[in-house]
């Protein structure tokens, strides 16, 4: 009877060491390539508000020539889910009431008050749809997604500060180069002499294991000849916003061409999860990203 020889069995061990070992090295690029394709989605929620405050104002001043207001070139509105709600051909129905009633019936009122109102469609084709909130990005979040409730109604009540935009939505987030952009509109009710315009951004830093917001934002303030110091240009948004009119010429028509602008321009890391306050002598944002893990779409191939 022959005795099992050893050199063979410690090559058949080294041989299974050999192919253990490279398929643990293949397995490990696998899922690092499928990691690097998983799109990385967060859900984010900003509050832009003025700083009363004439004494910080005017403490600083901005250099027109490194203060340029332009928007980026990729941009975008966030949706909002009541303008979508009615198709136009709802919204552009002939009257058909008879003018010469001096109160509306029953059944022109409704309308005639609809009409009135709005929702105004933002561009011409659009028609009704659904939205799919846990699946779409850049759709504004109704209220009842907020974490910010209490944290605006403070803003409200507090003399220094006025709201001019919310905004709670999600996004994939990407690099510097692949990242929109959000435009960003807001004004007050009670001060129509101010208004807000101009862009957030939100990406990876260059290392892609951190957040950041991009600030592009600048407050319009209406002023009188005898205190206007700086002969700004107010950019016009580009083409790719569907449905948008000409702020800046409508900006210009509204403040007579006599204003005062405030820009902020920042860039913050943010660590998920937490309240992050970027300040300004005019202008405060306050703002939170948190991770989303959108539910899978069997009908999607991409989400398999």
């Amino acid at each position: 009877m022959m005795s099992p020889n050893p050199l063979s069995n410690s090559n058949q061990q080294n041989h299974g060491k050999f192919a253990f070992a490279t398929f643990l090295t293949m397995l490990t690029a696998l899922v690092a390539s499928q990691s690097a394709s998983e799109d990385r989605w967060f859900q984010i929620e900003a509050s832009i508000f003025t700083n009363e405050s004439r004494l910080g104002r005017d403490a600083e001043t901005w250099d027109l020539k490194t203060s340029e207001l332009k928007f980026p070139t990729n941009i975008r509105r966030l949706e909002k889910i009541q303008n979508s709600l009615l198709i136009e051909s709802f919204l552009t129905l002939n009257d058909d009431s008879n003018i010469n009633t001096a109160l509306p019936d029953e059944e022109s009122s409704p309308r005639q008050r609809m009409l009135s109102m709005g929702p105004v469609p933002e561009a011409k084709s659009r028609e009704f749809r659904l939205f799919d909130l846990s699946r779409e990005e850049y759709i504004d979040l109704p209220a009842s997604f907020s974490d910010f409730s209490q944290t605006n109604r403070v803003l409200k009540q507090s003399p220094g500060h006025n709201i001019l935009f919310h905004g709670h939505w999600r996004q994939r987030v990407v690099s510097f180069d692949e990242a929109t952009s959000i435009y960003i509109q807001g004004s007050h009710d009670i001060d129509p002499n101010q208004e807000l315009i101009g862009s957030l951004t939100i990406r990876f830093n260059a290392q892609e294991d951190r957040v950041v917001v991009d600030t592009n934002l600048w407050l319009i303030e209406a002023t009188s000849v005898s205190e206007q110091r700086n002969e700004w240009v107010l950019p016009t948004p580009p083409e790719t916003l569907l449905g948008s009119t000409d702020v800046a010429k409508q900006l210009e028509s509204r403040f007579d061409g006599m204003f005062r602008i405030y820009p902020m321009r920042q860039s913050r890391e943010m660590r998920s999860n937490e309240f992050h306050y970027l300040d300004h002598p005019a202008l405060g944002l306050i703002i939170t990203v948190r991770p989303y893990s959108p539910p899978i779409d069997l009908h999607n191939p991409r989400n398999i």
